[in-house]
C-alpha cells in the first residue's frame, strides 16, 4: 500500500512499496509481479499509475518488463544494478524471522522456505489465519505450479484458511471518519482478488496432466478481524506475526487521500516455532496456537466453502 507521503508522486509511492516487497523477498529473484490489473485493484489506482511505478523499478534494475508479460524480478536487496554501487540501506534490509531456538539462519525460517519444505512431504497440510492471502497465496502458488508440472508429487494437499467474512467492515482498515466505507471496499476488492488467484492456481494444478495430487481447500469466512497472522504447516511448524495498527494516508480509487487506521502485514516480523523443539518453549507456542486455530475453526460463526467445486 502507498506510504504516508502524499506530497510524493503516486507512482513513486507505489514503487517504494513494491521495492520493499522485493527487498523483503515477498517477490524473490526470478518471481513475476502480479499483473498490472491486479496491482491497480490492490492499490486502488489506474493502470497508467502502476505502469509509472513499474517503469521506475525497471530503471533501477529491480524488474524486467516485456510486452504482454508480467514484470519479472531481476534484482533483490543484495544485488546492485549494472554500473551501480549497492545501496547500503537496502543491503541490510531484510525480513526478520525470529526463533526461540539457537539459530541464526533467518532465510531457513521464512514463509517461503517453510512452505517449500512442507511441500516435500507426502501429505501437506496448512492452517492459516490472516487478513488477506497476499503473501501466502504467492508462495503457495509457486509450489502449486510445481505440482501441476509434476515436479512435486505429494499424495495430498489440505489447506484450511480462516479469513474475515468481507460481508461487513473489519476493525481495520477503516477510515478515521467512520462514515467513510471506501477503505473497507478497497480492502475487500484486494482481498477477493488475491483469494481468486489462489483458487485458480489450485484448479490449474488439479486439472493439469502432470499432477496426481488430491488437493483440497477449505475456506471459513468469519466475523473477526485477525490481530495476528498465523501459519501452521504439516502439524509441526508454526509461523506467526503481529498486525500492528497505525494511522496512515490511504490512496483510494479516484487518487484521493483518506486518513485511515491500517496494518502493514507484509512488514510484520514472523516468529518461528516447532512442535518438536522440546528444549525450548517452541512446542508450547505451537500447541497453544494450534488450539486457538482449531477453536475458531470449530466454533466461530461463518460459512465454510470447499474448493475445487463439487468436492
Amino acid at each position: 500500500m502507498p506510504t504516508e507521503r502524499p506530497s510524493v508522486p503516486l507512482p513513486l509511492q507505489i514503487a517504494d512499496q513494491l521495492r520493499a516487497r522485493i527487498e523483503d523477498q515477498v517477490y524473490p529473484l526470478g518471481e513475476k509481479l502480479p499483473s498490472q490489473r491486479l496491482l491497480a485493484d490492490e492499490f486502488g489506482v489506474s493502470r497508467e499509475t502502476i505502469k509509472g511505478a513499474l517503469d521506475r523499478l525497471e530503471s533501477e534494475g529491480f524488474i524486467k518488463t516485456r510486452q504482454g508479460a508480467r514484470s519479472e524480478v531481476t534484482r533483490t536487496q543484495g544485488a546492485s544494478a549494472p554500473g551501480e554501487e549497492a545501496d547500503e540501506t537496502s543491503v541490510v534490509r531484510s525480513r526478520r524471522i525470529h526463533t526461540d531456538a539457537r539459530r541464526d539462519d533467518a532465510d531457513a525460517h521464512s514463509l517461503e522456505s517453510v512452505i517449500k519444505r512442507a511441500f516435500m512431504e507426502k501429505d501437506v497440510t496448512l492452517d492459516a489465519l490472516s487478513l488477506t492471502t497476499e503473501s501466502l497465496g504467492r508462495h503457495l502458488g509457486n509450489q502449486l505450479d510445481a505440482v501441476g508440472r509434476g515436479d512435486l508429487r505429494p499424495d495430498s494437499i489440505t489447506l484450511r484458511l480462516l479469513l474475515p467474512s468481507g460481508d461487513s467492515p473489519p476493525a481495520y482498515p477503516a477510515a478515521v471518519d467512520q462514515s467513510d466505507s471506501r477503505p473497507f471496499e478497497r480492502w475487500r476488492r484486494s482481498a477477493d482478488g488475491h483469494l481468486t488467484e489462489l483458487k485458480n492456481k489450485i484448479l490449474m494444478a488439479r486439472d493439469s496432466g502432470g499432477s496426481t495430487t488430491d488437493i483440497r481447500l477449505e475456506i471459513k469466512r468469519v466475523e473477526i478481524t485477525p490481530t495476528v497472522k498465523l501459519y501452521i504447516l504439516n502439524n509441526e511448524t508454526l509461523l506467526f506475526g503481529v498486525y500492528a495498527l497505525a494511522p496512515r494516508n490511504m490512496i483510494l480509487d479516484d487518487d484521493s487521500v483518506v486518513r485511515a487506521l491500517d496494518v502493514l502485514g507484509l512488514q510484520s516480523n514472523l516468529f518461528y516455532h516447532s512442535a518438536t523443539d522440546s528444549e525450548t518453549q517452541g512446542h508450547l507456542y505451537f500447541t497453544e496456537f494450534q488450539a486457538m486455530f482449531d477453536g475458531l475453526w470449530r466454533h466461530a460463526h461463518g460459512m465454510l466453502k470447499l474448493y475445487p467445486p463439487g468436492r
